[in-house]
């Protein structure tokens, strides 16, 4: 018997299962980034299992997509995350009608602002680079670059980390700044703070951790579409060693977690911050398994994390099904502490995506 039809045996399988069948069964999508971020994770299921069980979450998918299918667009980055569920089911069962979807949606992505090294502006009507950004149309541009094999996708999105690297990176701790303003309209967004780019560089002033977390996410996974021969491995192999070298240091060892905000490990108001400590240790996790690094003290790092996790913020529903906690709801960009003020929720379906996915790898190892 497979392990997602036995008794549970790992937090990851209950979180799984949980997910399917209570918290988001495929009749419950829709077509936004938050579920993309819980349908990647069942995607990377598919990739990484058995025969058996591949049919159980290709199933999943199709109906999951045949539910949003109408929704589909690709007019924002965060509409374009769940490009990804079309480009997947396309792939793997040949439908026409799938890819033709997804061609429509990278044809509107296409057409998305711009700012003025050619990077993707995260909302519509402005032009600022956010670090999500890299997550929402990456996990698209894989899976487009899977289901064709055509080097466009993947060169846009090589494309896109590099304009998002130039303006967010902070060479000190490797982490990237949560964003960069092109057009400087000097407004507040639906959930952000006036005022975040008046910096002379126009750049935010902090590191949020889950935005790094998607980038971290982003090259590892680009990384392990790409063929071990081509041309763009080394170089975001380079950049993933770059955002990972530093994590161990800023690691609570005592909860295995990273922060809300990961370089003010002494703040008293920062908190531990699950979805950010879930994709870095995934991040870190696949460096190892590709040689990026090869320290004792990041597969420790990555040991405390999977038990810190289950220990901190995993809680059971009143099914006995294991769900997630301490995961840091919706965020824009502000100051610190409109970051430290952000509150943390329960049971979002990209914790639970995050969560899953680097719980599975681990213990695939």
């Amino acid at each position: 018997m497979s392990f997602i039809t036995a008794q549970s045996q790992t937090w990851t399988d209950s979180m799984d299962i949980y997910v399917r069948t209570k918290y988001m069964p495929p009749l419950k999508n829709q077509w936004s980034w938050q579920r993309a971020a819980l349908l990647k994770a069942i995607t990377e299921q598919y990739n990484n299992t058995n025969e058996n069980d591949k049919k159980l979450y290709l199933n999943y998918m199709i109906r999951a997509v045949k539910k949003v299918k109408g929704a589909a667009n690709g007019r924002t980055p965060n509409a374009v995350a769940s490009g990804l569920g079309v480009a997947f089911v396309a792939r793997v069962t040949g439908d026409a009608t799938y890819k033709s979807i997804a061609e429509k949606v990278f044809e509107q992505y296409q057409k998305i602002n711009r700012t003025s090294n050619g990077g993707v502006s995260h909302l519509a009507n402005y032009k600022e680079l956010w670090d999500d950004t890299i997550f929402m149309v990456g996990i698209f541009l894989q899976e487009m670059y899977l289901l064709t094999n055509d080097e466009k996708y993947i060169d846009e999105l090589v494309f896109q980390i590099d304009a998002h690297r130039e303006k967010l990176l902070d060479p000190k701790f490797g982490l990237w700044y949560h964003g960069w303003d092109d057009d400087d309209k000097g407004r507040c967004n639906i959930c952000g703070e006036a005022g975040w780019s008046k910096d002379p560089e126009h750049r935010s002033q902090e590191f949020w951790g889950r935005g790094n977390g998607w980038v971290v996410v982003t090259l590892s996974q680009t990384i392990n579409v790409l063929p071990k021969s081509h041309p763009k491995r080394e170089k975001l192999a380079s950049y993933l060693k770059e955002m990972v070298v530093n994590l161990p240091q800023l690691q609570d060892t005592a909860t295995g977690h990273w922060f809300q905000l990961p370089i003010r490990t002494t703040d008293p108001k920062n908190y531990i911050e699950s979805s950010c400590t879930a994709m870095f240790a995934y991040g870190i996790s696949s460096a190892l398994k590709l040689g990026i690094v090869s320290s004792n003290e990041y597969q420790k790092c990555v040991d405390r994390a999977y038990i810190g996790l289950r220990k901190h913020s995993i809680q059971k529903t009143n099914k006995n099904f294991l769900t997630t906690k301490n995961v840091c709801k919706g965020t824009c960009i502000g100051s610190k502490d409109y970051y430290l003020n952000r509150r943390a929720k329960s049971q979002k379906p990209f914790g639970l995506g995050m969560f899953i996915l680097f719980g599975r790898s681990y213990e695939k190892r």
